[in-house]
């Protein structure tokens, strides 16, 4: 579902190559675009590049780790949607 966050995590800032992430949330049914979009407060064709980006700086700056990955799988708290929000 996700795209490959370990790739983004090794990597400086700046030097991310986030397509495959990209084209991986464009991809996602049209509902589940909406609703993320919606959540982040941004377009429906600004969310995928807008979700990689966040996603990927909160890797590399440990604000998202593979626990809270997993943590979503379950249901879990995490801090994943702040970051993705944008907080």
């Amino acid at each position: 579902m996700l795209c490959q966050p370990a790739e983004a995590a090794k990597k400086p800032a700046g030097k991310v190559n986030l397509s495959g992430c990209i084209e991986a949330v464009q991809v996602w049914s049209i509902t589940l675009k909406q609703d993320i979009a919606s959540f982040m407060g941004v377009s429906r064709e600004r969310m995928p590049a807008l979700f990689c980006q966040r996603l990927a700086e909160g890797m590399r700056s440990g604000r998202i780790t593979y626990s809270d990955v997993n943590a979503l799988q379950l249901d879990q708290r995490t801090e994943f949607w702040k970051v993705i929000k944008g907080k």
